[in-house]
């Protein structure tokens, strides 16, 4: 897709935030370490299904990947691991590990995807619909212990997966990717809610980090409509969990330089959450949701970060004053 048939456009002074190349591997400056990591997604509010695709590799070429598949009828729910390593001259032009494929067209800004797993097996592309948006760009940054930096771009799929046998088609879906890249540290974050949403077409898309570190309140992300991406300046936010701390439901006023902000509205069809770890104690709660965005019908995937200890307390609070 070339800049032309963007269906909404950043300032060239935001979009100047990000190059070309870093959708490609970056290297560590000398005696230091580098962490990359790439994301897909596409949720289907109609169809009740939810999926992600995540990359993850290292500048000594320790990597993984995850693929998951989560929603009505998908029982149990598919949570593909894969671990193994990539080559020094792998530059993520292509990548294949663990059954997946990956191969990102920088110039036309178009990334295909393909999976062949025990139950589950993809074939997608996905076209950008704005040029990549970092968080930079908001006036609250991004910080330092979550990457050096951040990219998050609407998209429109085209392709299929399959599940057990049964053929869900992706063609003209809206979806959504990340790169970051810079190490993380995981301790660091007492909470965080990621989330994108959006309309059938693309009208609306958007994407919001809200964060709490050290004592402090940030919000990233953006919205794209009327042909604009704007950058995220407040988010006001509530949501609901059940007895385990899976998220049932939120909303969200977002504004962004508009007149008036956007409310979104979010209600979980399906979730799955990843095991915690002694070397990571945090807990990551992925929900596939139904959405409203200014009364508009769509999708959404709505993502907690917890320290595992804390959310543990939460849950056990709960519980107890369910009785």
């Amino acid at each position: 897709m070339t800049g032309t048939s963007y269906l909404h456009r950043l300032e060239p002074a935001l979009a100047g935030l990000v190059r070309a190349e870093d959708d490609l591997r970056h290297r560590p400056a000398p005696g230091g370490q580098m962490r990359d990591s790439l994301f897909w997604q596409v949720s289907m509010a109609e169809e009740r299904i939810c999926l992600q695709i995540y990359v993850f590799a290292t500048d000594d070429g320790n990597a993984g990947c995850n693929i998951c598949l989560w929603g009505a009828d998908i029982a149990p729910a598919v949570v593909d691991f894969h671990s193994g390593s990539i080559p020094d001259d792998c530059d993520f032009s292509t990548i294949s590990l663990g059954g997946l494929s990956v191969r990102q067209d920088l110039a036309a800004q178009r990334s295909t995807l393909s999976y062949v797993g025990t139950r589950l097996k993809l074939g997608f592309s996905f076209s950008a619909l704005h040029e990549a948006f970092s968080y930079h760009a908001n006036a609250d940054g991004l910080p330092t212990w979550m990457a050096a930096n951040r990219i998050e771009q609407s998209g429109i799929l085209q392709g299929w997966l399959e599940i057990d046998g049964r053929r869900v088609s992706l063609d003209g879906r809206i979806g959504h990717r990340d790169h970051s890249w810079g190490l993380r540290e995981w301790a660091m974050p007492q909470h965080w809610k990621w989330l994108a949403a959006y309309t059938p077409d693309g009208s609306i898309a958007m994407n919001g980090w809200i964060w709490i570190a050290g004592g402090e309140r940030g919000v990233a992300g953006y919205v794209a409509r009327d042909g604009k991406v704007s950058p995220i300046t407040a988010i006001r936010d509530h949501a609901e969990y059940d007895a385990e701390m899976m998220q049932q439901s939120a909303s969200m006023s977002i504004d962004y330089g508009a007149a008036q902000p956007l409310e979104l509205k979010l209600n979980t069809f399906s979730a799955i959450r990843f095991p915690s770890s002694k070397r990571n104690p945090v807990t990551i709660t992925e929900a596939g949701c139904a959405a409203t965005l200014d009364g508009i019908a769509g999708s959404a995937q709505f993502e907690t970060h917890w320290p595992t200890p804390y959310l543990d307390y939460l849950r056990q609070r709960k519980q107890g004053a369910q009785g």
